[in-house]
C-alpha cells in the first residue's frame, strides 16, 4: 500500500484529501498542520507522497518542503496552495517538487496529479540509481586502469600485459 503524510493547516482540508486518497489505496501514515509536522513523519514513515500546503504558521510549507527534498524524505511532494504565486512556484522548481496543485483541490484534481507526480518522480529515481551505478563503474574502472599502469611501470611490461 502506497503510504502519504497530508500537512495542511486547515484541518477539514487535511480530513478531505486523506478521505480521497484512502478510497484511492493510499495509507495516510501522518497529517499535520505545520511544517514541523510533516518532516518528522516523513523521517519515520518514508512515503511515497507528500501533500504539502504553503502557507503555515510555525514552520512553513517551502521550509519543510526544502528539508524533505534535500534529506530524501519522501518518494515525492505535491504543492497544495491556495495562492498561484510565481515566487514560490519558482522555489518549487528548485526544490525538486514534483507537483503543484491550486485550491481548491477536488478528486478529479488531486488523483491524476498524485499519479503523474508519482510516476515521473518513480522515473527520475530510477535514471538517478542508474547514473550512480554507471558513475560507480567508471571509478572501479579508472582505479584498475591506474593499477595497471603503475604494475606495468614497475615491472617494465606493457599496460596490455599488466
Amino acid at each position: 500500500m502506497r503510504k502519504t503524510v497530508i500537512v495542511d493547516d486547515d484541518p477539514i482540508t487535511r480530513m478531505d484529501l486523506a478521505d480521497i486518497l484512502s478510497r484511492s489505496g493510499f495509507s495516510v501514515a501522518g497529517q499535520g498542520g505545520d511544517g514541523f509536522d510533516a518532516v518528522e513523519p516523513c523521517r519515520t514513515h518514508s512515503p511515497d507522497l507528500g501533500l504539502m500546503d504553503v502557507q503555515m504558521p510555525v514552520f512553513d510549507g517551502p521550509g519543510s518542503t526544502r528539508t524533505i527534498m534535500q534529506e530524501n524524505l519522501a518518494g515525492c511532494v505535491v504543492i497544495l496552495t491556495a495562492f498561484n504565486d510565481n515566487e514560490f512556484m519558482a522555489k518549487a522548481k528548485e526544490f525538486g517538487v514534483s507537483g503543484y496543485l491550486v485550491k481548491p483541490v477536488d478528486e478529479r484534481m488531486l488523483l491524476p496529479a498524485v499519479e503523474i507526480a508519482m510516476a515521473q518522480s518513480g522515473r527520475y529515481r530510477r535514471v538517478m540509481n542508474e547514473n550512480e551505478s554507471i558513475r560507480r563503474k567508471l571509478d572501479d574502472k579508472n582505479l584498475i586502469d591506474r593499477a595497471k599502469a603503475l604494475l606495468a611501470k614497475k615491472d617494465g611490461i606493457a599496460e596490455s600485459e599488466a
